[in-house]
């Protein structure tokens, strides 16, 4: 007799197997791939409107005698000015007056703590945080 080359039957099947695996090991790492690179856009927008807001406030307490041009507030309107931010993310700016003499804060100065923070979809992405100081 002849020996017949090829496959048998349960070779197939195993070989099905592995690629069915295989396809379903691939999918998933696509997915998250796809998930952490959403993310990783939605990180760097709202880093940029938190910066822009940050850099709107220190424009308006850095020339001389414009510390009161950014009152204490929370939730503050001082970054309602700039432009529209989209639907998708929520800047949220507060602004607390710090006690002066403190550790961070030194005898006779007067001190405000700014904190913004960057929402989407419910999801806390970016707090920034600085002190405004006037001496």
């Amino acid at each position: 007799m002849k020996a017949r080359r090829g496959f048998s039957l349960v070779e197939l099947i195993i070989i099905i197997i592995v690629v069915a695996i295989a396809a379903v090991a691939i999918g998933s790492a696509f997915a998250y791939a796809s998930r952490a690179q959403r993310l990783g856009v939605e990180l760097v927008a709202a880093t940029q409107i938190a910066q822009e807001c940050a850099a709107h406030v220190l424009g308006l307490a850095r020339k001389p005698g414009s510390y009161a041009g950014v009152p204490a507030a929370s939730p503050s309107a001082v970054c309602n000015g700039l432009p529209a931010i989209g639907t998708a993310y929520t800047r949220v700016v507060n602004i607390t007056d710090m006690a002066a003499g403190g550790v961070l804060c030194g005898a006779g100065w007067q001190c405000r703590r700014v904190e913004i923070r960057v929402t989407s979809a419910g999801r806390e992405l970016v707090t920034v945080n600085f002190m405004l100081v006037n001496y």
